[in-house]
């Protein structure tokens, strides 16, 4: 049968182009919309008008776009910062597993909490996000000042690397080692939901997996050939500085023998300059700037401050904080309705990792920990 002349499949012709100035000018309907002004703008007006059409017809779904960008600009970070209450419900789980106090369906190492991780929107072990919790995170927002604060991704990773290697992490002298173990969301988490303990808990899992890692390494080591071995003289020289003041000292050295006196003057410029951008706000204030500038309508107060610089940093942190908060309903009644519908939750961001072939943690990780049994004479399996 043929195809009728109201067929779906006959394309649409494209709208019309816009009228041109004389046709505005000679339109008749426009004019006695006019009589109620003085005569003596009509034909200035219809001229503004027709390049108004002109306009419209260019770039009218461009201004749409845009303004739906706008308006809805924070709700794509909202988003992905609210999967941080899955991946600290998720961090919560694996402390419980690995100290063997509960049993978690599917997680054979502590390979498989990674991986959940890497696809937090498909784990399958995590109740879906609650009214309260989103309570709690819209809370945390509240009292942020920086918007650096905010982390998206796996919360446990630095401090899994803390317990496994503390000589390596740990520094006597900085206090602060101890605090950069924790994201500021996982600390008001345990705060408020009274979860701190976990993090004290002992690494059964995490113990017995190293004990074969370490197996393999050892092997490995073994038959790696041995180097030849050479007598070294201690050398009392320091190393040559490669940065900081110590290099500076030495090029001006050098610079002062060897080069003509201007190479010196300029290398001293060049330093004078650097110390202008030397400061934070380097990269700061432009961000600061440009999330401002897409605040529309919005009145952004800006606090008294020395540097107006940091003003405008502060006050960038405090609206763009503010803006997320205000996004949150949007998304999470979004995320509601795909659960209630059984409809795939939209990956909250995406890595290399992601974009790669689904090579997993557990199966690099797998492999390795059967041959560390096989090594100390143990089941090939990963039933231990």
């Amino acid at each position: 049968m043929a195809d009728s002349p109201t067929d779906s499949s006959v394309p649409t012709p494209p709208p019309p182009g816009p009228p041109s100035e004389e046709q505005v000018l000679a339109d008749p309907r426009l004019r006695p919309l006019l009589e109620a002004y003085q005569p003596l703008h009509h034909d200035l007006f219809l001229k503004t008008y027709a390049r108004e059409l002109r306009d419209l017809h260019q770039n009218g779904p461009t201004y749409e776009s845009n303004l739906e960008y706008l308006l809805h600009q924070h709700d794509k970070a909202a988003y992905q910062y609210m999967w941080m209450i899955q991946h600290q419900k998720l961090f919560d789980l694996e402390c419980q597993w690995r100290a063997e106090q509960v049993e978690v369906p599917g997680a054979q190492l502590t390979a498989n909490f990674e991986d959940w991780h890497e696809y937090i929107e498909e784990c399958p072990v995590l109740p879906p996000i609650s009214p309260d919790e989103l309570d709690l995170f819209d809370a945390f927002l509240a009292q942020l000042t920086d918007s650096g604060d905010l982390e998206t991704g796996n919360p446990s990773r630095t401090y899994w690397l803390h317990r496994r290697y503390p000589d390596l992490y740990h520094n006597s002298d900085d206090d602060e080692d101890e605090e950069e173990m924790f994201t500021p969301w996982t600390e008001f988490w345990d705060v408020y939901r009274g979860t701190g303990y976990l993090r004290q808990l002992p690494d059964v899992r995490g113990t017995k997996e190293e004990r074969y890692l370490d197996a393999v390494h050892d092997e490995n080591h073994r038959q790696r050939p041995a180097a030849p071995a050479v007598e070294a003289v201690p050398d009392p020289r320091p190393h040559v500085p490669t940065w900081g003041d110590d290099y500076d000292d030495l090029v001006r050295e050098l610079l002062r023998r060897f080069e003509v006196p201007a190479l010196l003057r300029q290398f001293e410029t060049k330093r004078q300059l650097e110390a202008y951008d030397a400061s934070d706000d380097r990269t700061d204030l432009p961000l600061a700037l440009e999330r401002l500038q897409n605040a529309g309508p919005v009145l952004v107060p800006i606090e008294a401050h020395a540097d107006w610089r940091q003003a405008v940093i502060a006050a960038s942190h405090r609206h763009y904080l503010s803006q997320l908060r205000a996004a949150l309903p949007r998304v999470y009644e979004d995320y509601c309705q795909r659960e209630a519908l059984g409809i795939r939750q939209a990956p909250p961001r995406e890595t290399r990792w992601r974009q790669r072939e689904r090579d997993t943690h557990f199966q690099r990780v797998a492999e390795l920990i059967r041959k560390g049994r096989r090594l100390l004479h143990e089941p090939d399996d990963l039933n231990f």
